[in-house]
């Protein structure tokens, strides 16, 4: 060993001797920290608070720890000791900093990292993963404060001096909450409150190089120059960076300039074509309300209360404000295809579209210029998972309102910023074992038969994609997201990390659970899109009236009714489940064949209403609504065929019914087939009505794939307008308009 080598391993061994206690607690912490993280909490009894509390916090308690090592073995040569040490001749600086990296690696970097490759392998994962996963950061986030850290150690030569170091800047970054600075602040472009969203990595890297750098001069002007003042102005200019990085004026960091940085990064600019990311309104008129005095003084009602104003803003924009929603469905038409390992047909995936900003703004010829409406951050929505359809919540000044009232040139705009996901995606098989997927990671599903449950795992080490979500294979309404938004992260800063990703999926007996598919959403495209709507509230005013009293006046009181014929009754199928159950038996023909009428899936009893009325004249009919439909039961479980025809069954034997013949329109022929081969004695005649399928068909391969990219280009029909819902020849007229004139009962629009 020269020369070198030696003064470096006398100084790691005097810090470690002279640290031993604290390098003993804190292996025991690193060790101890991975095997509590893992725990199975359902497992375990006793107060299971105090273990979840433990699990959530265990891995800071080992931060803190380790960052206290990291200041101590600095503190122990603090600079104005490196003249002379105990070695009797100076030492270099570049062995002095190789010494205190070398200790850190050998006491925090070390043991963290043995720990975890020991819970890995114990978990099942292969030896190249598990040492990979163990090297990932968990916490991207605690790394920033890092450099801070070294820095103020480096500068502080005592742990008193440290501390109050640290208070000050605590201080300081605490001052923009405070009442008094806030209106200094916003003089100079500093506004709280501007939610960036996943976007806030750009932020949180200016703060980590800023700490880093600062680290580095620090070093280089105490231990190498001598220059103490130099080195605190180093550390205050590096406190400044940071403060101006989390409250950046807006001159500087905006939403524009953010939003054209991750363009930048994304790199495609090829254009989208206009139809490839259609947004339509969810309806024809938004939900308004007005906003009166009494209202200021307590906020109730329905829409305020879903938009969750303040009561600061609501007293700012006055009485006679408007507050309404814009709800708006995302219609994605690029489709990728998947072909599960198990055949059949193939499933297909929709791209995904991410909301990164949405704005609004109202024009008028009345207005001397375009009026920014406010947008609700309380509402309780906005952390939905991505979604078909979004509602923002908007609130209109007064004044606003009484120019736009009868003005016919109003205009609302509303723009969004969204990013388009690409999927790529996997069939992870449920057998509690570990499958590797590129970029996914090391996963595992488990089912839980007790509680109808599939619990997903996946150990991402590196890149990662934007968004994971997981589905039962041809069942697109069964997904659920790792994320209620997509990270926009770069890929190079996720290099270092590590994350778990954990899912659950329900799911009923009728599916067939034995794999999931596993999907993986990356960024593709960053757009921009407007909405333009006539009118202040969505189209123009002769349609959607204001919800002044006047315009509440022009609309007629609501006329709906139930005609037909029947009686309603409820009948118990099992323990808690009951089914509405249709009766068109008048006993003017007791020995007439009787009909049993079962409606397709989504529908009620009611669907039959009509054609029910016609059959009763020859016939014994009876209806029957499903579970989960309509006025019947809506219970977790119980919707495979074999329960779902018991119930059919358990009807026939409360109303007395020995036999019937049974008709089933769509859905209806599955209960249709299963009672007609299991009961056979109780089956008069099978009856389908467009229910009977050839399952190798259409509905399989690539007339399957056809099918369902012809429905995806064809337009959405046009949403009902308010006059169009008051009567059912009113709901009549909006089908001429729409050019669907087929009938549906009036019963079955109201259940």
């Amino acid at each position: 060993m020269n020369q070198h080598g030696r003064v470096i391993a006398a100084l790691v061994r005097k810090d470690f001797f002279g640290l031993l206690p604290l390098v003993l607690l804190a292996w025991a912490v690193f060790m101890v920290t991975p095997v509590i993280a893992g725990l199975d909490l359902d497992s375990l009894g006793g107060d299971t608070q105090l273990w979840v509390s433990l699990q959530r916090n265990v891995y800071w308690l080992g931060f803190f720890i380790g960052a206290f090592l990291m200041i101590s073995v600095l503190q122990l040569d603090p600079a104005d000791s490196l003249n002379h040490d105990w070695l009797t001749r100076p030492v270099s600086r570049f062995d002095w900093l190789i010494a205190k990296l070398t200790f850190m690696v050998l006491t925090i970097v070390l043991p963290v990292l043995v720990a975890r490759v020991l819970v890995n392998l114990g978990d099942g994962l292969g030896l190249a993963f598990a040492v990979s996963y163990a090297a990932g950061v968990q916490e991207l986030e605690a790394v920033m404060f890092v450099p801070v850290l070294l820095a103020a150690a480096l500068l502080a030569p005592t742990l008193r001096k440290l501390i109050g170091l640290l208070v000050s800047v605590f201080v300081l970054f605490l001052l923009p909450a405070w009442s008094a600075t806030s209106p200094l602040l916003a003089a100079v472009g500093i506004r709280l409150g501007n939610d960036f969203d996943n976007l806030m990595w750009l932020q949180a890297l200016l703060m980590s190089l800023a700490g880093l750098v600062s680290a580095v001069l620090i070093y280089w002007l105490l231990y190498l120059r001598r220059q103490l003042q130099r080195a605190k102005v180093a550390f205050w200019f590096m406190v400044a960076v940071m403060f101006v990085s989390i409250y950046p004026p807006e001159s500087l960091y905006n939403w524009d300039r953010a939003i054209a940085v991750h363009r930048f990064m994304v790199g495609d600019d090829t254009p989208l074509a206009e139809d490839d990311i259609v947004l339509i309104g969810a309806t024809a008129c938004y939900p308004a309300t007005l906003v009166d005095g009494a209202l200021l003084q307590e906020v109730d009602g329905g829409l305020l209360m879903q938009a969750g104003w303040m009561e600061q803003q609501l007293r700012e924009a006055g009485p006679g404000a408007m507050t309404f929603a814009t709800p708006i469905r995302y219609r994605e038409k690029t489709v990728e295809w998947f072909a599960p390992a198990a055949g059949g047909r193939d499933v297909s995936i929709e791209w995904r579209v991410d909301r990164i900003r949405v704005r609004a703004r109202l024009q008028a010829d009345s207005l001397s210029q375009p009026v920014e409406l406010q947008r609700s951050f309380t509402a309780a929505n906005r952390y939905d998972p991505l979604a078909a359809a979004r509602t923002d919540y908007w609130l209109l000044p007064a004044a606003a309102v009484q120019a736009a009232a009868d003005d016919p040139t109003a205009r609302l705009t509303i723009d969004y910023d969204l990013a388009l996901l690409s999927p790529a995606s996997h069939e992870l098989p449920v057998d509690g074992r570990r499958h590797h997927f590129p970029e996914l990671g090391a996963c595992k599903a488990l089912r839980d038969d007790a509680n109808n449950v599939i619990e997903i795992d996946c150990l991402q080490r590196g890149s990662r994609p934007a968004l994971v979500s997981a589905q039962l294979i041809g069942i697109d309404r069964s997904r659920v997201d790792s994320s209620s938004r997509a990270s926009f992260t770069p890929r190079w800063i996720e290099a270092f990390s590590r994350r778990q990703v954990e899912l659950t999926l329900t799911y009923p007996g009728l599916s067939n659970a034995s794999s999931v598919i596993l999907t993986g959403y990356t960024v593709a495209q960053l757009t921009r899109r407007q909405v333009v709507t006539e009118g202040v509230l969505g189209d123009d005013q002769s349609v959607c009236p204001l919800p002044t009293e006047a315009g509440l006046a022009a609309m007629e009181q609501s006329r709906w009714r139930d005609s037909s014929p029947h009686e309603v009754s409820s009948v118990a199928v099992e323990r808690g489940v009951r089914v509405e159950v249709l009766d068109w038996r008048n006993g003017l023909n007791p020995a007439a064949p009787t009909l049993f009428l079962i409606p397709g899936l989504g529908a009620t009893a009611h669907a039959y209403d009509e054609l029910a009325t016609k059959l009763a004249t020859r016939y014994n009919v009876v209806g029957m609504t499903r579970r989960g439909t309509g006025d019947s039961s809506k219970p977790d479980r119980g919707y495979d065929i074999a329960r779902l025809s018991e119930d059919v069954v358990q009807v026939m034997d409360s109303l007395a019914i020995d036999s019937a013949i049974l008709v089933g329109h769509s859905f209806g022929g599955e209960e249709l087939s299963y009672i007609g081969a299991n009961h056979p004695g109780r089956v008069d005649g099978l009856i389908y009505l467009d229910a009977a399928y050839d399952r190798s068909g259409l509905y399989e391969g690539q007339g399957y794939r056809l099918n369902r990219e012809l429905s995806y280009s064809l337009p959405e029909a046009p949403p009902v307008r308010p006059a169009e819902t008051l009567s059912y020849a009113a709901k009549q007229d909006y089908a001429r308009r729409t050019g669907r004139p087929r009938t549906i009962p009036e019963g079955e629009i109201i259940a």
